[in-house]
């Protein structure tokens, strides 16, 4: 039932430290978790993140209305471990309240959390840790599907409402981010699974001829929007149909072929809308409301092209033609990237935000053209975020395309640079997700340049935010310096696995010496 994304960790383990025998890193990890009563201050990190853990599997779960259920609240109160309001939580600045999980569940913010729950069995032996996940997702993926579409009530504006047992939010179904968990979430619940990718074609995309589909739906019933066909949805929704294509459960699916024409549609329609823009960067969709047809998004457009390469394997043994249309999309993107006018280099930022039209950076509504060292508001990016999302590309293409997969290179460790000396100012609002997404950055460079001193900021970061978010005997941690409950929205649990990378890392540089 479970599995270490094993995948996902060697982004943290230099090459050379996985020749090193696993049986010497469990013994260094029970080692450290003999330690379990060290101050936080001074204590394993691997401590902290247990702590986090146990206290979610423990006191974090449902026990609200009739039905008491193994999901894990997104929001609570530290001190009690209940749910709240937003009147007892007050708002969070730069936080939109129609994204927020109170009273709720929402696994696509929580995807942190089961890392670490997998992970940890993977690494102590525990199958506890593993077995409640699995409990969690069987559950949610079961009984948060909408019976009218398939869709789940997660994601960026629906939860799972704990109280009234029903979706809860708006009813707006859009995917917040690449669901890492299918083989357990197939493995638990395969119908469910399966409904869901197909519950994507059927109700996402509004023209299954045009491709015309939004970001939006209805969870309840059949309700999609047009025109705001934003990339990263569209390379989301096309991995989600090209893992469920190729899984071997699925092969007996009536409508599995129904997952090639989605692919092929919606492929379609982003070589549709690239042709519209004159700069020849892909927009953010077809519509002139909010301005989308005339606004390019390179964050959104990279992470399409990540999505496209991860999904392309799935398929290209049986449709050719298909994957190949995919990876010259993919390779666009990658072009128009570093062709945009990043300062990142003369220590300015990426640029994320383009008039697709001309090409120039723009403001659009919350958009900024720029990234910047710190940014706490909602479609403000940091340094750090886009330039993680250039190393997940890089890695991608490091051996079959070495020279665009050096060019993020040169990006990345320029945006690593600057956070070298960056400093926080610790009297401003501070989130978990900006210091994960640091962290993360320095872990990064040190793989691409084995410098400690990358490894050694890493460190800094981490003991810096733990004071800002533990800075008292709570094992999870606050949602922001300035806000004491716990929202899983702000990246805590995001921020408590890469503690846990960070940890790995660490034991492996130790056994190196």
């Amino acid at each position: 039932m479970f599995k270490l994304n094993t995948q996902s960790l060697s982004h943290y383990l230099n090459g050379k430290f996985l020749a090193y025998s696993m049986v010497i890193l469990i013994i260094t990890l029970f080692y450290s978790w003999s330690a379990n009563g060290q101050d936080k201050d001074n204590g394993s990190l691997l401590t902290i993140v247990k702590d986090y853990a146990e206290a979610m599997i423990e006191d974090g779960r449902d026990i609200y209305g009739e039905e008491h259920s193994p999901l894990f609240a997104a929001v609570l109160n530290r001190e009690t471990m209940d749910l709240g309001s937003v009147e007892i939580f007050g708002s969070v600045p730069g936080v939109r309240e129609g994204d927020r999980s109170i009273e709720g569940a929402n696994p696509q913010e929580d995807t942190g959390l089961y890392a670490i729950l997998y992970e940890l069995t993977e690494l102590t032996g525990e199958e506890k840790y593993a077995r409640e996940a699995d409990k969690a997702l069987k559950f949610f993926f079961n009984r948060g599907q909408s019976p009218e579409t398939g869709l789940l009530a997660w994601g960026e504006h629906l939860f799972w409402d704990l109280v009234d047992e029903t979706y809860g939010g708006g009813d707006i179904h859009e995917i917040n981010g690449e669901w890492p968990y299918w083989d357990q979430s197939y493995t638990l619940a395969p119908d469910a699974s399966w409904n869901y990718v197909i519950g994507l074609w059927d109700h996402q995309i509004a023209n299954k001829e045009t491709g015309n589909f939004a970001r939006h739906t209805k969870w309840s019933e059949h309700g999609p929007e047009t025109g705001t066909e934003f990339p990263r949805y569209a390379g989301q929704m096309i991995l989600d149909w090209a893992i469920a294509y190729d899984r071997e459960e699925n092969k007996h699916r009536e409508r599995r072929d129904d997952m090639l024409e989605a692919i092929s549609v919606v492929i379609g329609r982003m070589e549709h809308n690239m042709s519209i823009a004159k700069a020849g960067y892909l927009p953010a969709g077809t519509t002139e409301v909010g301005d989308h047809i005339n606004v390019a998004w390179m964050p959104n457009n990279l992470e399409m092209a990540r999505t496209f390469w991860k999904a392309k394997p799935y398929i290209e043994d049986v449709d050719k033609d298909l994957a190949d249309r995919m990876e010259k999309l993919a390779l666009e993107q990658d072009l128009g990237f570093h062709q945009a006018p990043h300062k990142i280099s003369s220590g300015g930022g990426f640029a994320t935000t383009l008039h697709a039209q001309t090409g120039e950076p723009r403001t659009r509504d919350m958009n900024k053209p720029y990234t910047a060292v710190w940014a706490t508001g909602y479609g403000h990016g940091t340094h750090a975020e886009l330039a993680n999302l250039s190393f997940k590309r890089h890695e991608q293409l490091k051996k079959s395309h070495s020279e665009l997969a050096n060019k993020y290179k040169v990006l990345i460790l320029a945006a690593a640079e600057q956070y070298l000396s960056a400093e926080p100012n610790l009297d401003d609002l501070h989130k978990p997700d900006a210091f994960s997404s640091i962290i993360e950055l320095m872990l990064h460079a040190y793989s691409l340049t084995d410098d400690k001193k990358y490894l050694n900021r890493a460190d800094e970061f981490g003991r810096i935010s733990i004071d800002l978010f533990l800075d008292d005997d709570l094992p999870l941690p606050k949602a922001t310096n300035q806000h004491s409950h716990y929202e899983a929205n702000t990246g805590g649990a995001e921020w408590m696995h890469t503690l846990l990378k960070l940890y790995l890392v660490q034991q492996n540089y130790l056994q190196k010496k």
